[in-house]
């Protein structure tokens, strides 16, 4: 014969087993339906402490991207323009991309556009079109802003 519960469903063995989550010695028992959110909030719970733990941890990139930009010579007589210059006179040198960490957004934007001049210099261009800007917050809880530029290089023909 099959135990059942209070209300004469069944018992199954979920509801019987203890619980075991990842962190030693935390131990939940005999759950029921109303209980199962308690435990789905424990699983969460226990996962963020750990993914927070981990991420505190690990070395990120933000430690590795620049905060101050100093224009290179020569990056100073590149323009940034919003779109594409004449295609008859000026052809494309490629793609430019620039990432920079910063704790005001406005500086972090002004440090990536003189890092985006400065790649377009060196490609010989005379002028950037910039294609896309993103910004995120840094994984480090610094406060610090990371600030992404992709644009397209010209160069004359």
């Amino acid at each position: 014969m099959q135990a059942r519960s209070a209300k004469g469903r069944p018992r199954t063995a979920r509801s019987d087993a203890n619980f075991t989550f990842a962190l030693p010695g935390v131990t939940i028992g005999r759950m029921g339906a109303r209980s199962a959110f308690v435990r789905r909030l424990a699983v969460l719970a226990t996962v963020a402490v750990a993914a927070l733990g981990l991420a505190a941890t690990l070395p990120g990139c933000v430690d590795t991207l620049p905060e101050k930009i100093v224009l290179n010579p020569g990056a100073d007589n590149v323009e940034v323009i919003n779109e594409p210059p004449n295609r008859e006179v000026y052809e494309s040198a490629g793609e430019v991309t620039a990432q920079v960490v910063g704790r005001e957004t406005q500086d972090a934007l002004r440090q990536a556009l003189n890092q985006l001049r400065n790649k377009a210099a060196a490609k010989g261009a005379t002028f950037i079109a910039v294609d896309d800007v993103s910004s995120r917050a840094a994984w480090d809880f610094s406060g610090r802003t990371i600030v992404t530029l992709v644009g397209t290089a010209y160069r004359p023909r």
